[in-house]
């Protein structure tokens, strides 16, 4: 038979658990403008950049890298090269976040998503 004392420390720890911060991706809205940087999308996916300055997405759980051969390529690495301190502020207050949001369908006009 379980003590009363015992069902309460339970309690607690699955409490304390259920409050470190941890989410579903699901529950996350759209990624936001802060820190002065707008993020840029890929086939409906955030754009992320490594220390480079190469362009990436997150898909399915992985970084799927967009390839030198898109048509896109050179706009994101100009983006980077002109917003790159911003985005590092955004990704490091929020936009690790949004690793894996897709947005849907759209199209792109001059290396920029649209819908």
């Amino acid at each position: 038979m379980l003590k009363i004392g015992h069902l309460v420390l339970a309690a607690v720890l699955v409490g304390s658990l259920a409050s470190t911060g941890c989410y579903a991706d699901a529950e996350v809205g759209a990624p936001v403008v802060a820190e002065g940087y707008y993020p840029q999308y890929y086939g409906g996916y955030v754009v992320y950049y490594d220390g480079g300055g190469r362009p990436f997405y997150y898909a399915n759980g992985g970084q799927v890298w967009i390839p030198e051969s898109s048509p896109y390529y050179a706009g994101y690495v100009n983006h980077w090269r002109a917003y790159g301190a911003q985005y590092n502020r955004w990704y490091a207050g929020q936009g690790y976040r949004y690793r894996g949001y897709y947005r849907g369908g759209g199209y792109y006009r001059a290396g920029v998503y649209r819908r």
